[in-house]
């Protein structure tokens, strides 16, 4: 019986990559899927065997229109951060069950925060104050076209205007978190049950990334995007309210009020309430709807003096349930230790331990905190910059400002600047350390090694055939018979792979980084208010502009390099791949959070797999950076693999993933898919790596020697992206694919 066919199946990685380049050949044609994301096959058999190409870069970058999705950037970084808790947490039934609803509820603050600074600014700085005031005949005719749609006589019917952009806001959203799922979490997956809604999400699924339903989100996001979006309207609903009374407590504060309560509660809770969910957004609707009707028709606002009525105690009310919700994690977690000393609760434990490379407790805390960092940072620098465009400013809290002024809270000045300049410093000196460090590794002992191991393999490549073996040459400066200058060119050579070396370090140094940012931004306002300095409201300094300018640019200056940076290939994939790191997570803690791709991608491989194996083909899956990721999940849900192998390189699944998401990517997940899997990897790979395992991994020389040719280059490094155009590995492919699956680990 003759044996199966062999289909390559090549999975590119972070930015997208054409099918053209990804087969290698210009002939090709599609086979599966659409313009999104699709599968290729190339026309002609290369290396002997047919080979298919899976190209998914259309969901993360290939259209323009895609990087305005930056703007939702804290909202990734606040769902990203309910995936970081440790496997310890994890392994917990109570500890993992809070840390579960206290990552929804940090989530919906930070939805929260937004609404706050939106309301700050639509509502109090320009629908009551500026658009209360009679502008001058020499005002510009941009601010007569501000001021126009909100300019009447009723401070009411202006309140519930600017009102109506927060929510207008607030739909834009939700209606966006809307479209993506309909594209992305809509997608059955394979191997699932029936097609019935998900009463839990991903996060708490037992078998976690390898459980058939991990990538079946539909259920739940539609539940949290209707829990959010039920938030927004009773907050909002209540805040026109309290301002609508005059800044006091009345009974019409009293259904919102109860609306936000419940849905906290629901939020707080993984699935309880399912049916309460979209009459509860009917409730929140009318209730906001009755509210502003009767802001419109005469609600006791005063006349513009100053703030709105109420605005102080709304703004420290709401961030007050902002702090609460976001350290709520913290407050709890020691509780359940204590209950655990005392013996109450024995038997919580879900089984033995999962085996993780490395350990980072506090990534949920810092991650959370970091979302509400650059959510502040810009919306605060935003709303300084729409007052101070708007007209002159007063910094004041309370009491009148006088005419033709707007009043802005003192705080805003003095947040700004540690939100912007603090994290923006911490960043400088991170860099400065590890440019420090880059340097010095191409010089003292670390060089030694690198010469060492070059020398050690002098024929690692093939020699040249005569008469060319004359004009062979090594790069080692060590090498004798070489003159000066080939000398200096050869420990140029060495000190560039020592530092290409410790560049491959550089993304563990993370860690270090949004640690201290963390760290400095709850530190330096601290020690500020401890000492007692104080400064008069009214001195903006040149910090303070610089600080406020910082914030504007910073979602106009991401917006331009992602949209100049994808449509350059080695750009995208640096800008690229924090973000599809980010992305790869399914929206189980934050509704609004960019689209998950792997919602679509991994059934798409999964269901071309199965086709190809019911047309009796044995499949070689070959994923590179991110795509070896996208390959791991597809096969670790699947429960027959046995005609499938898979080969990885440049993967990020430890060196990124396995520090990050250790409760989820372990090597129990690795155990999952090892049986036929070979990782290859370069020392000066800055994104991929080993994961741990002396089974799978294949570590590379790179360079492949240091031999070459007189006149020629020295032999230059591949680092990441190197990996398609190394023989020798393919070599090495090759012999995989033609062996038998038992004979497979014994090739290496």
């Amino acid at each position: 019986m003759d044996d199966p066919p062999i289909v390559e199946l090549r999975v590119h990685g972070v930015g997208g990559t054409s099918p053209a380049a990804l087969l290698g050949t210009p002939v090709y044609r599609q086979v599966w899927g659409d313009r999104i994301a699709g599968f290729y096959a190339a026309a002609t058999p290369r290396r002997g065997r047919n080979v298919e190409a899976y190209c998914w870069g259309g969901m993360t970058s290939r259209s323009s229109s895609r990087v305005l999705w930056l703007l939702l950037f804290p909202f990734m970084l606040v769902n990203v951060a309910g995936w970081t808790c440790s496997a310890r947490i994890r392994r917990d039934r109570w500890m993992f069950a809070v840390h579960r609803a206290c990552a929804r509820l940090t989530a919906l603050a930070v939805t929260l925060n937004l609404l706050l600074i939106g309301a700050m600014a639509a509502v109090d700085v320009w629908a009551y104050q500026f658009c209360g005031q009679d502008l001058p005949g020499s005002a510009l005719w941009i601010k007569r076209v501000l001021h126009a749609p909100a300019h009447h006589p009723d401070p009411g019917r202006r309140v519930v205007i600017g009102a109506g952009l927060v929510l207008a806001n607030l739909l834009v959203i939700a209606l966006l978190a809307q479209r993506t799922r309909s594209r992305y979490e809509d997608v059955s997956p394979v191997g699932a049950p029936a097609r019935t809604p998900m009463r839990i999400s991903a996060a708490a699924l037992p078998d976690g990334v390898a459980d058939p339903r991990f990538y079946d989100g539909q259920a739940s996001v539609r539940r949290l995007a209707g829990l959010h979006l039920g938030a927004g309207l009773a907050w909002l609903a209540l805040f026109l309210a309290f301002v609508g009374g005059g800044g006091r407590l009345h009974v019409a504060v009293v259904p919102p009020a109860v609306v936000l309560a419940v849905v906290l509660v629901l939020v707080a809770c993984e699935s309880a309430g399912e049916r309460l969910v979209y009459p509860l957004i009917v409730v929140a609707a009318v209730v906001a709807a009755g509210v502003a009707g009767w802001v419109w028709i005469g609600a006791p606002i005063g006349a513009v003096t100053g703030h709105l009525p109420g605005m102080l105690q709304v703004v420290r009310a709401t961030f007050g349930l902002i702090l609460v919700l976001a350290v709520a994690r913290v407050l709890l977690m020691p509780v359940i230790v204590l209950l655990r000393v005392l013996g109450v609760r024995r038997g919580a434990d879900r089984g033995p331990g999962v085996r993780v490379l490395r350990k980072w407790h506090v990534a949920p805390f810092v991650v959370a905190v970091l979302s509400l960092v650059s959510i502040n940072a810009v919306g605060l620098g935003l709303l300084i910059a729409i007052g101070k465009g708007l007209g002159s400013v007063k910094w004041t809290a309370v009491g009148p400002v006088g005419a033709d002024r707007l009043a802005m809270f003192p705080f805003l000045p003095a947040a700004t600047p540690w939100l912007t300049l603090v994290p923006g410093a911490v960043l400088a000196v991170f860099l400065l350390v590890e440019a420090v460090r880059w340097a010095l590794a191409g010089r003292g002992g670390l060089t030694g090694p690198i010469i060492a191991e070059f020398a050690g393999r002098a024929d690692a490549g093939p020699p040249p055939q005569p008469p060319w073996d004359t004009w062979r040459r090594s790069a080692l400066p060590t090498h004798p018979g070489q003159s000066a200058e080939c000398r200096e060119r050869g420990w140029e050579w060495v000190r560039t792979i020592a530092r290409a070396r410790r560049m491959a370090g550089f993304p563990s140094g993370a860690r270090y980084l949004t640690a201290g940012i963390v760290v400095s931004v709850l530190l330096v306002p601290a020690l500020y208010l401890a000492s007692g300095a104080r400064r008069a409201p009214e001195s903006l300094t040149d910090a303070d502009d610089t600080a406020v300018w910082l914030a504007v640019m910073i979602p106009v200056a991401g917006v331009l390099m992602l949209r100049l940076g994808w449509q350059r290939p080695g750009a995208r994939r640096w800008l690229g791949v924090l973000w599809d790191v980010g992305t790869f997570w399914p929206r189980a803690f934050h509704p609004f959070a960019p689209p998950c791709y792997a919602e679509r991608a991994v059934p798409d491989l999964q269901r071309r797999i199965r086709w190809l194996h019911d047309n009796g083909a044995r499949v070689l899956l070959v994923g590179h950076s991110q795509g070896s990721v996208l390959a791991a999940a597809a096969l670790a849900q699947q429960r027959d693999t046995a005609d499938t192998v898979l080969v990885t390189f440049g993967s990020p699944l430890s060196t990124l993933y396995g520090w990050g998401f250790p409760a989820w990517i372990n090597r129990d997940l690795y155990d999952r898919v090892k049986g036929h899997w070979v990782n290859y990897s370069y020392r000066t790979d800055y994104i991929g790596g080993p994961i741990g395992d002396g089974e799978v991994d294949v570590p590379l020389p790179d360079p492949g020697t240091s031999w070459y040719l007189c006149g020629e280059p020295l032999p230059p490094l591949r680092r990441h992206t190197g990996y398609w155009s190394d023989d020798a590995m393919w070599e090495r492919i090759d012999k995989v694919a033609a062996a038998p699956r038992a004979d497979i680990p014994v090739l290496f």
